[in-house]
């Protein structure tokens, strides 16, 4: 895929707050005690974070580590919410939760067809089991469209901020992987989406590999992305 510098008239943000990363580090001082691995890994852009999805604290943990100008993707419902502004630390799109999306996906296509890089949290929600849920299929959907590279992200510990103090967290880079590029539907998206969640399980200790616990993939992922 050809980048192009031009943003077009519908580009669905316009740039990472200036203060996005002094504040969250600030917040992850205070909050947390973070171990990072991995930061060598991330590609040149356009390329696609995918990452598991445990607390409202995972933006803080991970947003001074992502590559500048990263923008997210964030559930319609916190729009208009005293929560807003914490989302909009980072540039971001709006999303309807739980349904196809065409605009959302179709902001986030550009987005990466215009040589940026966009996270999404493949799973949808945040988990309320404390491990893998099952993961839906947007991500797979935009890596195969945009033909982009995936690299996961995987965050565990955010849920115990402010149940404990100063909780240990861990934040794992995987190595950058690919899909086929393509039109891929049913079946095949969903194949492509038990990959995505398998590669996420592949850097997280087994205790958080939820529904893909015993999955046969993660060891095979764990090969490309570890």
């Amino acid at each position: 895929m050809t980048a192009s510098t031009e943003r077009p008239p519908d580009w669905p943000a316009t740039e990472q707050s200036r203060w996005a990363r002094p504040l969250m580090s600030v917040a992850i001082r205070l909050l947390m005690r973070l171990d990072v691995q991995g930061m060598e890994r991330f590609p040149e852009p356009p390329m696609l974070v995918t990452a598991n999805h445990l607390s409202y604290f995972d933006v803080a943990a991970m947003t001074p580590y992502l590559p500048p100008g990263v923008i997210g993707m964030a559930a319609e419902k916190y729009r208009g919410t005293w929560m807003e502004p914490i989302f909009r630390v980072n540039a971001l799109i709006w999303v309807k939760q739980f349904s196809a999306d065409r605009e959302a996906l179709r902001k986030a296509l550009v987005v990466l067809e215009h040589g940026a890089t966009l996270a999404i949290a493949p799973e949808g929600t945040r988990s309320k089991t404390g491990g893998l849920i099952e993961g839906r299929d947007g991500a797979a959907f935009l890596a195969t469209r945009a033909n982009v590279p995936i690299v996961p992200v995987a965050v565990w510990g955010t849920e115990k901020v402010l149940k404990r103090p100063w909780p240990k967290v861990h934040l794992r880079i995987g190595r950058p992987y690919r899909l086929p590029e393509g039109r891929a539907k049913g079946p095949q998206l969903s194949e492509y989406t038990e990959r995505i969640m398998c590669a996420l399980a592949a850097l997280l200790p087994e205790d958080y590999h939820g529904v893909y616990r015993g999955n046969p993939l993660i060891d095979e992922m764990a090969e490309i992305v570890r």
